[in-house]
């Protein structure tokens, strides 16, 4: 007798770490699948909080931040320490790991990742963070890792070419856990990369332009159009977890109120003084430069420290992991 098409217990195993994500995520926030399958599963699209509206509902505005999700159900989970240790600036030499140093350890889910599912990721680049999610049933957990900053801060600068082999293993910190509020910072975080990238980009067009019209009589006004192009960006006050953001959206504000800003101080921590009128103009004019120059050089903080937050690595260990008995990750001021 002809037998019918038919199922495995994997084809279970991955409905459950399905139902599993979904249950573990904010309910507000939207898993789309993300057919068909070519290493991305799902898109995750973040949702603000609920308000309600004149007739008492709840309204749940789109923030218009996504992360794509490459998702890996597990019954019986592996799960070992990873010791860190300092290492080089992996950004200006392959990695040397200094095993004289230990930073500390975390505990990791180990996973093979196929080459070609790695090497598709890396072509997409860095804009869109593509997360790697263990969905854990054996401990009802879900935890997660960018695989962009993964290839870009482990991979790369630790293989002369990681792609030779058929496969590679990816450590998921079990810390990173989708629920908890370290986890729902992260995942913030990471649906903000695109927003942050298309402004750290318009940053240094502006301080460069500001620079050759520093002396010109269109300072003051092409100042003011590049304030009204950045002032109304939606993540000034919902990037908590980087203090800078902080800072330079009210030293933007304060430059809108009152016209100025003052960043360049004497010993005393008090502004400048000027001998002349000329010399105040200058200063002036100096303080608002500052200010775009302080702007263009988030990108490279983001770059050189940020997109290493969230990894398994000395230096994420030192920047955004949690302190004992807190509940959300230290994130560093510069």
């Amino acid at each position: 007798m002809s037998r019918a098409k038919q199922q495995v217990d994997q084809h279970l195993i991955d409905r459950e770490g399905q139902a599993l994500l979904r249950r573990k995520l904010p309910r507000h926030w939207v898993l789309r699948e993300y057919p068909p399958d070519y290493g991305l599963d799902f898109v995750l699209e973040l949702f603000s909080e609920g308000k309600p509206d004149d007739q008492g509902r709840t309204r749940y505005e789109t923030l218009g931040e996504h992360v794509f999700i490459q998702l890996k159900t597990i019954a019986d989970p592996q799960i070992a320490p990873l010791q860190l240790f300092a290492r080089s600036n992996v950004e200006k030499t392959m990695e040397v790991l200094r095993r004289d140093d230990l930073v500390g350890e975390v505990d990791t889910y180990r996973f093979p990742l196929e080459t070609p599912e790695l090497v598709t990721i890396e072509r997409m680049g860095i804009g869109v963070p593509v997360l790697l999610v263990i969905a854990d049933l054996a401990n009802d957990r879900c935890s997660f890792v960018c695989v962009n900053d993964y290839i870009d801060k482990i991979l790369i600068p630790r293989h002369e070419d990681y792609r030779v082999k058929a496969s590679r293993t990816i450590h998921v910190p079990i810390r990173n856990e989708i629920g908890s509020d370290a986890g729902q910072i992260a995942l913030r975080w990471y649906a903000k990369r695109p927003k942050l990238m298309a402004a750290f980009q318009r940053f240094t067009f502006q301080f460069s332009e500001l620079g050759y019209a520093f002396e010109t009589d269109g300072f003051d006004a092409m100042a003011r159009y590049f304030l009204r192009r950045i002032l109304p960006y939606d993540f000034w006050d919902d990037v908590e977890m980087w203090q800078p953001i902080a800072w330079w959206a009210d030293a933007l504000r304060k430059y809108d109120t009152e016209g100025g800003v003052v960043l360049f101080k004497g010993p005393d921590g008090k502004a400048t003084p000027a001998e002349s009128p000329e010399q105040a103009e200058y200063f002036r004019r100096l303080n608002i430069l500052e200010l775009w120059r302080c702007l263009s050089l988030l990108p490279k903080t983001y770059e050189d420290i940020c997109r290493e937050w969230f990894l398994p690595t000395a230096l994420s260990e030192i920047t955004s992991a949690p302190e004992p008995g807190a509940a959300a990750p230290v994130a560093p001021a510069s």
